[in-house]
């Protein structure tokens, strides 16, 4: 009788937190960085990756590119869901913040940066300066 009444007691206090705005939802508890916090941080272990959007794309023969935007985290991150091994997967903001990889196997994605100016997808060659990247957004 003990543990009932402990447990209907411990399951009535949750109620009347989360009433009251006490414990924080789903959506806060799972983004646990935004804006610059956000930068050279993996989208999946920050808890970014959950409402992500694709903002812009690019694809080609055996590539596809994707600019991928959290709005409750405000950051992006490039993701190739196609490219050959080997290449360099890049995104970048408007301010300078970049992060770089280098492609193995798809799908890959690279680090997270600051969204809330503009940013872009981009992939080339290793050895080269030279990327094709999406449109800034």
């Amino acid at each position: 009788m003990r543990t009932v009444r402990t447990t209907t007691a411990a399951a009535a206090l949750l109620l009347a937190a989360a009433a009251l705005g006490v414990l924080p939802g789903p959506a806060a508890a799972a983004s646990r960085c935004t804006k610059a916090a956000c930068d050279g941080r993996d989208p999946s272990s920050a808890g970014c990756a959950a409402d992500a959007v694709t903002r812009a794309s690019f694809s080609g023969a055996s590539v596809r590119v994707e600019l991928r935007y959290s709005p409750s985290c405000q950051a992006a991150w490039a993701r190739a869901t196609a490219a050959p091994p080997g290449q360099t997967l890049m995104v970048e903001d408007s301010g300078g913040a970049r992060s770089r990889m280098t492609v193995h196997q798809t799908p890959a994605h690279t680090q997270m940066v600051d969204a809330t100016t503009k940013a872009r997808a981009c992939l080339g060659p290793a050895d080269s300066d030279v990327l094709t990247c999406t449109p800034w957004v």
